[in-house]
């Protein structure tokens, strides 16, 4: 209960203030924490007998000799729900310190009670972070054990929520740098809403459905990219799961988010926000890939050769900036700042190469796909 580090942290704070002497001992009378480092460890006569006694104990100059590891001063009882724990002396003479000793008292016994509300605050983030993390993670198995731990926590287990996974670059994480991030994170929490450390150095947030501004999964991904503009962090990345009610859509949800992080990873490490309407398409490919990923071979391998080729780059840059243009020739010329039969050139190089004609609408839609696979491959 009363710590050598919490001993030192009551002497530390009353010592700024009274610019006096003071020690803690704990329950056996020994110097736990002390302005003087030198008595840090020695028996204190004094304390044993205000804990045998159960009263402040006054040592004045004349008696402290009587006194063995002691000095004149006051030393009082630290009690905590009535029992007592420890004794905090300060050091001079009664007569000058008596007025003020009270306070002394009052402030270690505030001092150690807020020490065990955040311990006991901290004690429930964890159970509330084992709980939401076996009701996302956990089998169906052990379903309605989780269940049971969860209404014990008053945990609504029908509420609708949208699953989000919020991360930093490898880089830029550091205990300062989360620190700030849980803070951006409570910024625009609100009752309801869960706050999970599911993963080292990333965070779960299970974000309530709440009209009028959040009933759809569109207008949740907006708001998340307007909190985004505020924080002070570069690339991070933040995938939104679709609201949905009771624990199984939780955990769907929850699912959805992570594939969408591990797909936005590979293909867009400047990071950002997004959802299945952004990462649709690439998303079905990544999780393409982790299942059949012998099947999934032909079509990496013939973008590969794309890639192989002397002008590779170059046709990538032309294959990528027809497809951001919707297969327009005269907008992606534009953009390429080159001619249209260059262009046409181009594309039809690309046909030759891979078998697959970027002007028909099948064969440019395998060609993404094997972009895509290719892409997400290179990242495994």
């Amino acid at each position: 209960m009363l710590s050598e580090q919490l001993a030192m942290d009551i002497v530390t704070r009353t010592m700024s203030i009274l610019k006096k002497n003071v020690n803690v001992m704990d329950r056996s009378g020994t110097i736990i924490g002390s302005g003087d480092a030198t008595r840090v460890g020695h028996l204190h006569d004094g304390a044993r007998k205000v804990i045998e006694h159960q009263e402040t104990v006054e040592i004045s100059s004349a008696e402290a000799g009587e006194w063995s590891g002691s000095k004149p001063g006051i030393n009082l009882p630290i009690r905590f729900h009535s029992d007592i724990v420890g004794v905090i002396g300060v050091t001079g003479e009664p007569e000058e310190i008596r007025n003020y000793s009270k306070l002394v008292q009052m402030g270690a016994e505030l001092t150690l009670e807020q020490a065990f509300l955040t311990k006991e605050i901290q004690r429930s983030e964890r159970i509330r972070d084992e709980v939401f993390s076996h009701l996302l993670l956990g089998s169906d198995a052990e379903q309605e054990y989780m269940m049971e731990r969860a209404r014990s926590l008053q945990v609504n287990i029908h509420e609708t929520y949208s699953v989000v996974i919020i991360a930093l670059p490898r880089e830029q994480k550091n205990d300062s740098s989360m620190e700030m991030l849980e803070k951006w994170v409570k910024t625009w929490l609100v009752p309801g809403d869960e706050l999970i450390h599911l993963y080292t150095n990333n965070y779960v947030v299970l974000k309530k459905k709440a009209p009028p501004l959040l009933t759809t999964d569109e207008k949740f991904v907006e708001f998340m990219e307007q909190k985004a503009k505020n924080l002070p962090f570069n690339n991070p990345m933040i995938t939104v799961g679709p609201f949905s009610e009771g624990i199984v859509g939780w955990r769907q949800s929850f699912q959805t988010a992570k594939t969408m992080k591990e797909t936005a990873e590979a293909l867009y490490p400047q990071g950002g926000v997004w959802d299945q309407n952004k990462l649709g398409l690439a998303t079905l490919c990544y999780r393409f890939l982790k299942e059949t990923n012998k099947d999934s071979l032909a079509m990496i391998d013939r973008y590969r050769r794309l890639l192989s080729d002397n002008d590779g780059e170059e046709l990538q840059r032309t294959f990528l900036t027809y497809l951001e243009e919707n297969g327009e020739m005269a907008k992606t010329a534009e953009k390429l700042f080159i001619h249209r039969n260059t262009l046409s050139y181009r594309l039809e190089k690309i046909h030759i190469i891979t078998g697959k004609n970027p002007k028909n609408l099948l064969d440019l839609l395998e060609l993404k796909l094997g972009q895509l696979l290719y892409s997400l491959a290179a990242k495994q």
